[in-house]
């Protein structure tokens, strides 16, 4: 079974959020051959979005699940503003990002000199005790982008399993789902999230995963998830989470 749960359907405003500019991603979600499709927006675009349409979208393509749901970045310090988001509609799901450590978003194309004023071990120490409190928060059943942190090649000097494991424990008691994001090719690192070393640790730590293309726009839906999953195989997995009225199945694979 394929599925992708993170899908922006304004990508980052690229668009009004109509039946006419949803009808392509479902297309596209067709021919892949995907089963369940979730849109998961920037919270930011949280007042532009009308769910209404998702309804209407179901009734047109009765041969795909599709679910609603909403990325949130965490921030400390602001949990009763991300409650108030996360109960603001009965989503289906919600993502849980880091893209922000204090005011940088280390993401930003135009922002990744800053990596240079860090110590990266230090940084990645900072980054995964972020990503541990949102998962400690109990808001956010899916977790973005792992090891996001690596997008423009800054790996740790420490070894994969020396800065992830401490964390992947403590993950694993929150009972919190990790996304394959299969938009790390397409970006200078050039890899899948959590990368294939990663994903096997996860794996040991019985850390639950689903897939997902991080699409913004309607051509990238379902990309690559195939081939995700196939790396999922590898390192064990034989089973995928899927998400609907606020619970997490799991599926075989």
């Amino acid at each position: 079974m394929l599925v992708d749960y993170h899908v922006h359907a304004l990508g980052h405003a690229h668009r009004e959020h109509s039946l006419e500019e949803l009808i392509p991603f479902l297309d596209v979600a067709l021919k892949r051959n995907l089963q369940e499709i979730g849109f998961a927006d920037h919270d930011r675009y949280l007042d532009s979005l009308n769910f209404n349409l998702y309804k209407e979208l179901q009734e047109l393509y009765p041969k795909i699940n599709i679910r609603v749901g909403l990325e949130i970045d965490y921030y400390p310090g602001k949990l009763e503003e991300i409650k108030k988001i996360r109960t603001s509609h009965p989503f289906d799901y919600v993502i849980g990002s880091v893209h922000y450590i204090d005011e940088w978003m280390f993401d930003a194309d135009k922002e990744k000199q800053r990596f240079e004023e860090w110590d990266i071990d230090e940084l990645y120490t900072r980054y995964l005790s972020l990503v541990i409190e949102a998962a400690n928060t109990g808001l956010f059943p899916l977790i973005g982008h792992l090891d996001l942190l690596k997008i423009f090649g800054n790996r740790p000097k420490k070894s994969i399993a020396e800065t992830f494991n401490p964390y992947l424990r403590d993950l694993e008691k929150t009972g919190v789902v990790i996304e394959l994001n299969t938009n790390g090719w397409y970006k200078p690192i050039n890899e899948l999230y959590p990368a294939p070393e990663l994903l096997e640790l996860c794996f040991q730590a019985n850390l639950p995963i689903t897939l997902s293309s991080d699409a913004h726009h309607a051509e990238q839906v379902g990309r690559d998830v195939d081939k995700a999953l196939a790396i999922a195989k590898k390192a064990g997995y034989t089973k995928i989470a899927t998400f609907g009225n606020g619970k997490v199945n799991y599926i075989n694979v």
